[in-house]
């Protein structure tokens, strides 16, 4: 049983949760959203289904608790996973994200309007007396994580891409990144805040050390000796960002842009060496995670995206001008 948290913090794992597995889901295709492209021959829209379909059912559950209804006497759903998904692979993907979203939102505020003291209350269930409300508030989170986790895998999976299209997927998000300083003056690149306090030339230097680590592991692949990774995995994320970041401090415009096309070479000229199973060979690659290099290269390629979406954004919006 994990420790007891507030019911401030189960809320925030609960928003936290579902907004990873939303944006998870922005990183499909309309076409693929009825597509059985998912373990178990399940859609996408199937997915978004179950898990408002769950979200509500536990929501229930807890509620039927509050009241002094044992919890064993709710009525499991009549029918399995599978038989949803099949019959929810049919429905509309307006309809059943609107309806995963009511949920969720439903679930977070139950779960706001919860003392510790209910949370932590014991309530007969399967004919044992446990904490059900901590247990299930804790699985509804996991559960929105791990749906998010399979949806991304299958967004940087071999069965998405193939070897040729995720090359020009990833050569297209580097140089769609680079597009977005055309024409702006070096001054406007050191001085104009776009993220926060960063600069342009903050957001360059972020992909670039970012970038770096994927040339560390590319060159190794699948063979990744963990040690030589501790300078992008040692320590939390702000501060490895700060840390790496300062590290080119002395870097002029010139030698940042030059540095991202050379890795960005670099890496590609890996990519292209290596096999179609090495690529596809599951490694770990820093912070205990485990992933392909495919796998590990779309969720940096995205993270280039996001920053060249703010860049975009700052120069629509004027905040970036030439």
């Amino acid at each position: 049983m994990s420790e007891l948290r507030t019911p401030e913090e189960y809320t925030d794992r609960l928003i936290q949760s579902y907004q990873r597995f939303i944006d998870s889901l922005a990183l499909l295709e309309p076409e693929e959203y009825t597509s059985p492209c998912l373990p178990d021959g399940w859609t996408p829209v199937a997915t978004v289904a179950h898990v408002a379909f769950w979200d509500d059912y536990q929501r229930r559950r807890m509620e039927a608790a509050l009241t002094g209804a044992w919890a064993e006497q709710m009525p499991r759903p009549a029918e399995d996973n599978d038989t949803r998904a099949a019959v929810d692979g049919s429905r509309t993907w307006e309809d059943v994200l609107a309806e995963a979203d009511a949920n969720r939102q439903k679930l977070v505020d139950f779960s706001r309007g919860l003392t510790r003291e209910q949370i932590a209350t014991v309530y007969r269930e399967g004919g044992q007396e446990r904490p059900v409300l901590q247990i299930l508030l804790e699985q509804m989170s996991r559960h929105a994580r791990e749906h998010s986790q399979t949806i991304a895998s299958y967004c940087g999976s071999w069965q998405r891409w193939g070897r040729a299209g995720f090359r020009q997927f990833y050569a297209r998000q580097s140089w769609n990144f680079l597009d977005t300083i055309s024409a702006l003056s070096e001054q406007t690149c050191l001085t104009v805040p776009v993220v926060g306090e960063w600069s342009v030339r903050d957001t360059l230097t972020h992909v670039l050390v970012w970038d770096e680590y994927c040339y560390a592991l590319a060159k190794q692949w699948p063979t990744v000796e963990l040690a030589t990774l501790a300078p992008w995995v040692e320590g939390n994320l702000d501060d490895l960002n700060e840390r790496l970041m300062a590290e080119k401090a002395g870097m002029g415009m010139i030698d940042l842009l030059d540095g991202l096309v050379t890795v960005h070479r670099r890496i590609l000229r890996c990519y292209d060496k290596l096999p179609d199973e090495a690529i596809q060979t599951v490694a770990e690659y820093g912070w205990g995670q485990k992933d392909t290099l495919m796998g590990v290269l779309y969720t940096f390629a995205s993270h280039t995206a996001e920053h060249a979406a703010h860049l975009y954004e700052a120069r629509r919006d004027g905040v970036l001008q030439g």
